[in-house]
């Protein structure tokens, strides 16, 4: 089902029940040097001095083996005697019992509709205010879902995200529930399509995208849809190292609220940021809403979701390539370098380390491009993928050391009419997940398979069912229709959709409920 402003059906914010909380709580320069390759090189380690011992070294170690040799003498023998000692064998199993926790309600919160600073009059140039208003579509299965809006936010308009409910089902069974926003905009200094998953709350999340220097304006949005304060504190990271900010920490969301802040408040003049939500309390749902600006003419506008946490093997599937030519071209003109298409990496902590990046063409008869990196720890790096040709891909990041990544393509039209997208690394799905698709040009599911087994996905939408082969180590993607899409046998697959259509372009990831309440065992 699909929700707006002028239908009946949704809740008014004083009809707002939170759910019980589940738990409490321009050039780019790069810091990262890149290498095109077809195998990964091989390095040795540093080596190691010999250990040197002495004569009297040996004697010690002689008189202790002794001492060894004769206590497991008399550790032997008393072994034997007690195995020789028979007698009854009594065996007692302790009282327990089989405990289902209280079964609570889902939730997903979408990130509302897109911002801008200011206002017509180019007054209040430090106020977020809403551009219009995004399409919801949301389904639940078996039990059917309501929507409301969080009660307040920081927009001026008052237009609050939107809130989806799925009341719980039975003891240790796990409804689905998903929902997904888009919004195409044309006026207000925005231009573009920016869609985005409605996703669950959580106490820590990885954001990677964004900018903040000329013409580049990045809003982090914060939404508490629990019944307690949410305390949170910002972790940002940049191309030159973690950004002393003050005031990023104790930022407090109240419950059933939206806070909207401007990166740049605590960040100026970054284009490689990197940023760590963290929250004590109510947990929240936090998102990036970046739109460029080039000289007059806007850039597009996206949304950003979070991406998984640390990872030695992270994987993004679904970037689409699209009018390389013209990307090509524009972007050797003054304020467009931005265009082109990167992978942004981020190893938490003061360690440097080592990273391979894969880059896998759907199209399984053609070869991956492969690049080596050097990371340092703590700085944000970004390499071009420049020479793809138009498709769909894979970008694969494995490190030695845990890492965050994001990938951002860009879409050119002839007359020079830009848009841009960026992806993120969703966590594995379950066996089974529930996808809807918001309106939106060309929707394309795409799931990558990182397990060495293949996997058949069940997919039935609109009453069809059909299946889709996904080998393993491999990625394919299918068109999906506006609908809701059951998929069964997702276990271990990683998604995420994309939309494609004439100066336009966006994706979001696809993710899977947390786990469902299941019984517990008390011993007493």
């Amino acid at each position: 089902m699909t929700d707006r402003d002028d239908e009946p059906g949704g809740i008014a914010p004083d009809d707002w029940t939170p759910a019980e909380p589940s738990g409490s709580a321009a050039d780019e320069p790069s810091s990262l040097e890149s290498t095109e390759r077809d195998v990964p090189d091989e390095t040795s380690g540093p080596s190691r001095a010999p250990r040197r011992f002495t004569g009297r070294g040996a004697v010690v170690v002689g008189v202790r083996g002794l001492i060894g040799i004769i206590g497991g003498t008399v550790a032997a023998t008393a072994v034997v005697a007690a195995t020789v000692i028979t007698g009854p064998i009594h065996t007692m199993t302790p009282p327990s019992a089989s405990i289902a926790p209280v079964p609570t309600a889902q939730e997903r919160v979408c990130p509302g509709p897109l911002l801008r600073l200011g206002d017509d009059a180019g007054q209040g140039a430090t106020i977020a205010t809403s551009v219009g208003e995004a399409d919801v579509a949301f389904e639940s299965v078996p039990a059917e879902a309501t929507v409301g809006r969080l009660p307040t936010t920081d927009n001026p308009s008052g237009l609050a995200p939107r809130v989806l409910v799925l009341p719980p089902g039975e003891p240790g069974g796990q409804p689905l529930l998903a929902g997904s926003q888009s919004q195409a905009v044309t006026s207000g200094g925005l231009l573009g399509l920016a869609t985005a998953e409605c996703t669950e709350a959580s106490g820590d999340s990885w954001l990677v995208g964004g900018a903040t220097d000329v013409g580049r304006t990045t809003l982090i949005t914060i939404s508490n849809p629990s019944s307690v304060v949410a305390t949170v504190a910002l972790s940002i990271f940049s191309q030159s190292g973690p950004v002393a900010a003050p005031g990023a920490e104790g930022i407090v969301v109240p419950p059933g609220s939206q806070r909207i802040i401007s990166l740049a408040a605590f960040a100026p003049e970054i284009v490689a940021p990197v940023v760590r939500v963290e929250s004590r309390g109510g947990q929240v749902v936090a998102n990036l809403q970046q739109s460029i600006v080039r000289t007059l003419a806007p850039g597009g506008v996206e949304i950003i979701g979070e991406t998984s946490g640390p990872s030695r093997n992270v994987v993004i599937p679904g970037l689409v390539v699209a009018s390389a030519e013209s990307v090509a071209e524009i972007q050797t003109e003054p304020g467009y370098m931005d265009v082109e298409t990167v992978v942004r990496i981020l190893v938490p902590g003061d360690a440097p380390t080592t990273a391979t990046v894969t880059v896998t063409p759907e199209r399984g008869e053609l070869d991956p491009t492969v690049f080596d990196l050097e990371l340092v720890g703590g700085e944000v790096g970004q390499v071009g993928l420049g020479g793809l040709d138009d498709g769909n891909y894979t970008v694969t990041v494995e490190a030695e050391l845990p890492v965050v990544a994001g990938v951002r393509a860009s879409t050119v039209t002839d007359d020079g009419t830009a848009d841009f997208a960026w992806l993120g690394a969703p966590e594995a799905l379950g066996d089974r997940a529930l996808l809807v698709i918001a309106p939106g040009p060309s929707p394309r599911l795409h799931l990558a398979n990182p397990t060495a087994a293949d996997v058949t996905v069940t997919v039935e939408s609109g009453g069809e069912t059909r299946s889709i082969d996904v080998p393993a180590g491999r990625s394919v993607s299918t068109p999906v229709a506006r609908a809701d899409v059951v998929l069964t046998g997702t276990d271990g697959l990683i998604g995420n959709v994309s939309y494609t259509g004439e100066g336009e372009l966006a994706s979001f990831g696809v993710t899977t409920p947390g786990p469902g309440s299941t019984p517990i065992t008390v011993y007493r």
